[in-house]
C-alpha cells in the first residue's frame, strides 16, 4: 500500500500497519472494515472524505483527553 499521494491519487492511505479491529474500527488507522476493504476502489473524493472524518475524530479525541480547558470555558 502506497501511503504517499500521487497525481492520479491525491489521498494517501491512512494505514499505520497496526491492523487490529477494535470493535467496528481499526485500532491503527480508525477506518471501518468496509472502508479498509474498499480503499483501493474508492474515488479520490471518497478517500478524502474518509481522511477528513478520521482527522475530525482524532481532533475530537485529542480535545476530549486534553488536560487544558476548552477555549471560552
Amino acid at each position: 500500500m502506497n501511503p504517499l499521494p500521487s497525481e492520479s491519487d491525491p489521498a494517501p492511505s491512512p494505514c499505520t500497519k497496526v491492523c487490529r479491529m477494535d470493535g467496528q474500527v481499526c485500532a491503527g488507522c480508525g477506518r471501518t472494515l468496509d472502508e479498509i476493504v474498499r480503499w483501493r476502489g474508492m474515488s479520490p473524493d471518497e478517500k478524502l472524505d474518509v481522511l477528513a472524518r478520521l482527522a475530525a475524530q482524532k481532533a475530537a479525541s485529542w480535545a476530549a483527553s486534553s488536560p487544558f480547558p476548552a477555549a471560552g470555558v
